[in-house]
């Protein structure tokens, strides 16, 4: 079976993030299963990026610590950095290349300084092709510069077997609303890069190829092309935009925030999607408007990230009182305060669980990957009108800035199936609408303003039926009830799919490990080989769906996996249930959880410690 993870990286703003989705379109071209995650800093040009891609015959949605190719054209990335105080910056990739794997370095990189003799070093003159390309076109090399990511995808490609005709491919497709003239540009450097590797004749590139080969990491010499067309390269932040497509929404109003920032950009760069973008002056009118356009009857969503979600708590807790049917995605992102803007983390869970003050009914819920996150956020605004409530979608920067390949026929098997549930929406009344009316339910018909025949009032003040305001002791105990009394109804009603998933036998393993959001897929992964250990995959984070706590009853031994450092899906299970999970694997330092680092942590959780940090970079 082909196993390959390749990373390349570079400065920020020099082109060098187009590599990740060129070649995970040279890989998709040959049938090949793909994950793609990308690692940046908070600025805009000149710090460290790098990316990293894993290439399968399995479906696959994680990636490992270490990988087995590594190109990069700077040294920075190969050493490592320090600032202007002397701290280190990040420590080079030279440490992430696996013991028998394959560097590509610049040849103006001092090999000297690499003290690796267990792995396969190739070094590139990257300013010869770059030069030669520059000329041939009439450009002043600088201008030609941005194109190193060509080379780097070009020579991994066909050191890994691949023709010029299928990298060619993979440049006019990524690159397919760009001019001619670029396409053409960067077609001419990659045969460019291809040439300058067949002309070295030097023993080093043969015994490069032969080395991979050795390795079984030719994916081109195992399969045939497969002609799956149908395969789409799909970015997480995407994910959450499709579903919002599919289940109907009108209307996205964002304020710009890492991460969440690429979503709305996606869903205004594609018009056909039909839903209109605004952005306002700042969080606390976003979510403003996002009620308002609730209230009058159109599917309305924001997507945001932990320190915007806080400017808007107190319309949230409006949009509670008032029982509005809202979106919220909140992408999430280390904290707290500015945090790390572009890392990732699970670190909202517990606020989205009490965001504003008093008790209100929410629900909370939590994909798993990119792939979830389309039918999830679809199913989102299902839940916000049929049970009248504030929905938020806990996301995650590993999420939205995760790639995978996706079968078109994915995506439209969630479209066909997918019904709009409006809820109790009513259109004609008899002229005596109550819209917080009291029901056996706790959910009231609701109404569109505007009716010719009903009036409603809303306010932020506790109020009647009609929505006047009262603060007649036994009209509030009613009204509290009817808000908060609404989660035996969706705990009753949601599919078990809904509200979580398993993964092996329960009760009969040894060891249970209980996740949410991103670490799910790594645990997949992490578990694999592994004797008597099982997955709990909470999706419905709130309410708690009541299967959870016999199922950790039943299980043997118990471990929580989350990415944050007070273990909050561990504090929520809780306080809901009385159960407390006794074994904790946490991650913190803002980098994806990768499943290797997860198998190692389930050995040392088997072997009695109670607590595994994870440090992986």
């Amino acid at each position: 079976m082909v196993e390959l993870t390749w990373m390349t990286g570079g400065k920020q703003g020099s082109g060098i993030d187009a590599a990740l989705g060129l070649f995970s379109r040279v890989m998709m071209k040959f049938g090949y299963n793909i994950y793609g995650y990308r690692e940046y800093f908070s600025n805009i040009k000149g710090m460290h990026s790098f990316f990293t891609v894993r290439v399968s015959e399995n479906k696959i949605a994680s990636i490992p610590s270490r990988v087995d190719m590594a190109i990069f054209s700077d040294s920075e990335s190969v050493l490592g950095e320090k600032n202007e105080r002397g701290d280190t910056v990040h420590e080079g990739h030279v440490r992430d290349v696996k013991e028998g794997g394959v560097l590509i370095i610049d040849s103006k990189v001092d090999k000297s300084r690499i003290d690796r003799k267990d792995i396969t070093i190739l070094d590139i003159d990257f300013d010869s092709i770059i030069s030669k390309v520059a000329k041939k076109f009439d450009k002043p090399t600088s201008e030609v510069m941005i194109a190193k990511n060509i080379v780097c995808v070009s020579a991994s490609a066909y050191l890994l077997g691949f023709d010029e005709s299928t990298i060619a491919d993979a440049i006019i497709s990524e690159f397919a609303k760009k001019p001619k003239s670029v396409i053409d540009l960067d077609i001419s450097v990659s045969e460019g890069t291809i040439d300058y590797l067949k002309g070295r004749n030097e023993a080093v590139v043969n015994e490069t190829i032969n080395h991979i080969k050795s390795r079984g990491l030719q994916p081109a010499l195992n399969l045939e092309k497969s002609g799956k067309e149908s395969q789409i390269y799909m970015e997480g932040f995407t994910s959450t935009a499709i579903g919002k497509a599919i289940a109907g929404c009108k209307m996205q109003i964002y304020y710009p925030i890492t991460p969440a920032s690429d979503e709305s950009v996606f869903i205004e760069s594609h018009p056909e999607l039909g839903i209109r973008v605004i952005q306002p002056e700042s969080e606390l009118a976003v979510f403003a408007m996002t009620v308002g356009a609730s209230i009058a009857g159109v599917r309305a969503s924001s997507s945001t990230s932990g320190p915007g979600m806080s400017l808007m708590a107190e319309t949230v807790t409006w949009a509670g009182m008032n029982e509005v049917p809202v979106v919220l995605v909140d992408h999430q992102r280390g904290a707290p305060a500015t945090g790390q803007p572009t890392r990732t983390e699970q670190s909202d869970l517990m606020f989205a669980v009490h965001q504003g003050h008093g008790d209100f009914g929410r629900m909370i819920i939590a994909p798993g990957d990119v792939e979830e996150s389309i039918e999830m956020t679809a199913n989102a605004f299902n839940y916000a009108e049929k049970y009248q409530l504030p929905v938020i979608v806990l996301g995650e920067k590993a999420i939205s800035q995760g790639s995978m390949n996706m079968d078109k026929k994915t995506i439209l098997d969630i479209k066909d199936r997918y019904r709009v549930d409006r809820g109790k929406l009513i259109y004609k009344t008899d002229g005596s609408y109550k819209r917080f009316e009291f029901t056996d339910d706790n959910i009231s018909p609701r109404i569109i303003p505007g009716n010719p025949d009903a009036i409603f009032w809303m306010t932020g003040d506790e109020h009647d039926e009609w929505g006047h305001v009262s603060e007649e002791p036994n009209n509030r105990i009613k009204m509290m009830q009817k808000r908060n009394g609404k989660y035996d109804k969706i705990l009753s009603e949601l599919k078990p799919e809904e509200k979580f998933r398993i993964i092996g036998d329960t009760d009969g393993a040894d060891l249970l490990l209980v996740t949410w959001g991103s670490p799910s897929a790594a645990a997949i992964d992490a578990i694999n080989g592994k004797d008597n250990v099982a997955i709990l995959q909470i999706k419905l984070i709130h309410p708690l769906p009541k299967e959870v706590p016999d199922i950790l009853r039943k299980a043997k031994n118990t471990v929580i996996l989350e990415e944050n450092i007070s273990a909050q899906l561990k504090q929520h299970i809780a306080s809901e249930s009385g159960f407390v999970i006794p074994n904790e694997i946490l991650k913190y330092n803002g980098r994806l959880i990768r499943y290797d680092e997860v198998s190692d942590a389930i050995d040392k959780i088997k072997k009695g410690e109670h607590k595994v940090i994870l440090n992986a970079y």
